[in-house]
């Protein structure tokens, strides 16, 4: 490496290179704020309707949203898009993205499809502009970082929102809010016309053929290890047809001791009752302190736990314990 350095530094490219000053990269304000504030979606709908029906007419939101669906013609992928001056809709649109791909590209796609429409339309200098998205993940790439699937939308759309000090807000779906509910409706018939604009939308994206691969490989694995093992399978775990995943379980990302007790819980074999009878473990303790018997679903349940439970920032909702013989 350092011979390659000194050699490039007889042509003065690599100094050339060290000496040239490049900008500070910014960040915009805001980009790593929640999009959602921490707020639930019903609290948020009610705070957006709000603030929408007080709009002037001077202020212009799009609302989009994507869509995929599936009947018996196939895969059906697409955007839709309304848009509104104060409260009025002025514009509305729709289409169709290659089915290689999923919702979200479509709810990229038509945000950048709904912002380029605005554009076109007549307006002032004190004209602002608003997207108004119900995805958090597309809110976050629209901001700033653009994902990898379908990222010349993303690009595209960072150009426009800085050249245009466009904003973007949070718009919680399926809450009654006007634009949501229209631009969910040109969505899905955006997504039946089959009607593909020519250009980046009409491409396969990086999610849609991730997705293929994928499918490819389990079912390669799948038939390899069964070709491979069959004589040494036998037949009544065969006729299970059990799958053969690729991608490790989140339960593996638990520690030693709390994947211990979860399988404990689903094998039903552990400090229970049952298993102690079953067993013949005449000198065990069958019975939690609380004075119950130890069973796998005793934990929700057990007075104990649940005063545990009740001391947690994110505590559960209490349950009741309705079975025969249980208070």
């Amino acid at each position: 490496m350092a011979l390659r350095l000194r050699r490039l530094d007889r042509t003065g490219c690599y100094r050339e290179h060290r000496a040239r000053s490049y900008p500070p990269r910014t960040t915009p304000p805001g980009v790593r704020t929640d999009p959602t504030q921490g707020i639930d979606k019903e609290t948020a709908a009610a705070s957006f309707n709000d603030w929408w029906n007080a709009l002037p007419p001077n202020t212009v939101t799009i609302f989009s949203d994507g869509s995929e669906s599936y009947d018996d013609a196939g895969k059906h992928v697409g955007y839709g898009y309304a848009i509104y001056q104060g409260q009025a809709l002025v514009a509305t649109g729709k289409g169709a993205i290659n089915t290689l791909s999923h919702v979200f590209d479509a709810e990229a796609i038509g945000a950048l499809k709904g912002l380029q429409k605005a554009l076109t339309l007549p307006s002032n200098a004190d004209t602002q502009r608003w997207l108004c998205i119900d995805s958090t993940s597309v809110i976050w790439c629209k901001r700033a970082n653009a994902s990898d699937t379908s990222q010349w939308a993303f690009l595209e759309s960072h150009r426009l929102i800085d050249r245009h000090a466009v904003n973007i807000r949070w718009s919680p779906g399926h809450q009654g809010i006007t634009g949501n509910e229209a631009a969910d409706s040109l969505a899905d018939a955006g997504a039946k016309s089959d009607i593909v604009d020519p250009g980046p939308t009409a491409q396969p994206t990086i999610s849609g053929i991730g997705s293929i691969a994928r499918s490819l490989a389990l079912t390669t694995l799948q038939v390899d290890v069964v070709a491979q093992k069959r004589a040494n399978v036998v037949r009544g775990y065969r006729k299970w047809q059990l799958d053969y995943a690729l991608k490790e379980p989140m339960e593996l990302k638990l520690s030693r001791p709390t994947l211990h007790r979860l399988l404990a819980l689903r094998s039903r074999h552990g400090d229970f009752e049952a298993y102690y009878k079953r067993f013949k473990h005449e000198d065990a303790e069958t019975h939690c302190p609380c004075g119950k018997a130890k069973t796998p679903e005793h934990l929700v349940f057990c007075e104990i736990s649940v005063r545990r439970f009740h001391s947690w920032p994110l505590k559960p909702v209490r349950h009741h314990d309705n079975r025969p013989g249980r208070a």
